[in-house]
């Protein structure tokens, strides 16, 4: 049996009354993204219990960043007894409308005899790809009544397709080409598809980038081939990637932000394969990455001998900055620490070294491909109920956003290694301002800088304030308590636009 996360109200005390393994959460929120971080880790739906329609707005930007990440999550909410619904009664709402939001498939359930049903079919639409959540409603009159339940089991199938003729076509396309490149994304990481993905590379011989943006790792880091991580300005891109003459995009999306006045990448033909339906930018097909990445290799020819540079400024430069915390430093330190670890990363301002030391490999990075703050506290909660070995890297500002995740961390003694940046402001706004608005980089509430330590303590956390050396960073990893360290990190403002 699964958890149940959730939240609940009277409209779902009758849904809840024989959970025997619920887990509480003090914010529909939190209880979303923690049952979504463990879904992401288990690699299975998960459910969260909402109440009514205001659980359910409360909870909207982690529903949609769970959509974004297409993570499976079986979102479950309470409806007012049907027989007054007519009235408008108290905690009465169009659920389905608003599920509309976020949901692959929504429903309202009007029986009893329909329950079991209903919830076999959203596991199974939940887990088939492009994987995200789904919705039911159940009415307090049905949740009284008595339903046969006939223990039937949920197949899903893993959707290995990879059309032979499609296969062809794209190793024609490669074989023919001059000098193409790979792009690998977020479900190299969802289809366990990294050895596959390093075996058609070595075919290849090009270069390896990875997607820009993305919620999770793509490729190993460390691989001679890898190129970097795409930036997410169309000119940028286009820059990145002007001497190849063909991109194959597996598994990846191209997510963009800030606005140029680019389009990205013009006359380039472009291929995109995965088991997301919804890309355009190219020719698309539909596949299952790591199918067809075993079918393509053996059809592939060389095309070239593409090494990357070794980077040898990665230790000086975060060596450099040792006197001012800057962020290569702090993001060094935590990559010597913490590298067997997964990491959540809600670091924004730094979250761009923070990949660049400590490197993507299977299942070691996660973060909300929405952009969301105040997703990672949470959804590193759940991901360390299935696998312990987790650390959470946020800004104080997004701490604020979901603190009351930290009570259920403390209340069902899930190990929590968290690892707060104080920078005493929005940095990632200051950034901005600076380079489009510089006369409000320094507004007062672009500023705020929250007493962190004693927020922590309040809910019985076990907190520390790193010194320059990081050496409380040990004294992190030991255990399975909950724990945190405060790092003050460089105050400049960064030049992120």
């Amino acid at each position: 049996m699964l958890p149940m996360f959730g939240n609940p109200g009277t409209t779902e005390i009758p849904m809840i009354r024989d959970v025997t393994d619920y887990v509480l959460a003090l914010h529909d929120g939190v209880a979303a993204a923690i049952a979504e971080g463990y879904a992401i880790s288990s690699g299975r739906p998960s459910i969260v219990n909402l109440h009514t329609d205001l659980g359910v707005g409360n909870a909207m930007a982690y529903l949609i960043t769970a959509l974004k990440n297409r993570t499976p999550v079986i979102v479950t909410a309470g409806q007012q007894d049907q027989r007054h619904l007519a009235y408008s009664p108290l905690l009465s709402g169009n659920l389905y409308d608003l599920a509309g939001n976020f949901a692959k498939y929504r429903s309202e359930v009007r029986r009893a005899s329909d329950i079991a049903y209903e919830m076999r079919k959203a596991y199974q639409i939940a887990a088939e790809p492009p994987r995200g959540p789904v919705f039911l409603s159940f009415p307090m009159d049905v949740m009284e009544q008595d339903g046969l339940y006939s223990g039937e089991g949920v197949a899903v199938s893993e959707y290995g397709i990879a059309d032979d003729d499609d296969v062809n076509r794209i190793a024609q396309a490669i074989n023919e080409s001059e000098n193409p490149a790979i792009i690998f994304g977020s479900e190299i990481d969802e289809f366990n598809a990294f050895s596959e993905a390093v075996e058609f590379a070595r075919k290849v011989g090009c270069p390896v980038y990875s997607e820009p943006l993305g919620n999770r790792s793509s490729y190993i880091s460390d691989d001679p081939q890898y190129a970097g991580e795409l930036f997410p300005a169309a000119i940028l891109i286009n820059l990145q990637l002007m001497q190849h003459d063909l991109l194959v995009f597996i598994g990846s999306d191209i997510t963009l932000y800030p606005y140029t006045t680019d389009t990205v990448l013009p006359e380039k033909r472009k291929i995109f394969v995965g088991l997301n339906n919804t890309r355009r930018m190219g020719e698309t097909y539909i596949a299952n990455p790591k199918t067809f990445l075993r079918k393509i290799t053996p059809l592939v020819k060389k095309k070239n001998s593409y090494s990357a540079q070794k980077d040898y400024r990665k230790f000086t430069d975060a060596m450099r900055e040792r006197k001012r915390m800057g962020y290569n430093y702090v993001s060094y330190r935590i990559s010597k620490y913490f590298s067997d670890y997964t990491l959540v990363d809600e670091a924004i301002s730094m979250s761009e070294p923070l990949r660049h030391y400590f490197g993507y490999r299977p299942h070691g990075y996660f973060t909300a491909r929405s952009g969301q703050i105040g997703w990672a506290l949470p959804a590193s909660i759940g991901m360390a109920m299935d696998s312990p070995k987790v650390v959470s890297v946020i800004g104080d500002g997004s701490l604020m956003y979901s603190v009351q995740a930290l009570w259920t961390a403390r209340h069902y003694g899930i190990p929590l290694k968290m690892i707060v940046l104080r920078n005493g402001g929005y940095s990632i706004l200051r950034s901005y301002a600076k380079s489009y608005y510089p006369e409000i980089k320094d507004a007062d509430f672009l500023r705020p800088d929250p007493d962190v330590e004693s927020i922590l303590s309040s809910y019985g956390i076990d907190v520390n304030t790193a010194d320059t050396d990081l050496r409380n960073l040990e004294w992190l990893r030991s255990g399975s308590d909950q724990k945190a360290i405060v790092v003050d990190v460089d105050r400049s403002i960064p030049n992120m636009f």
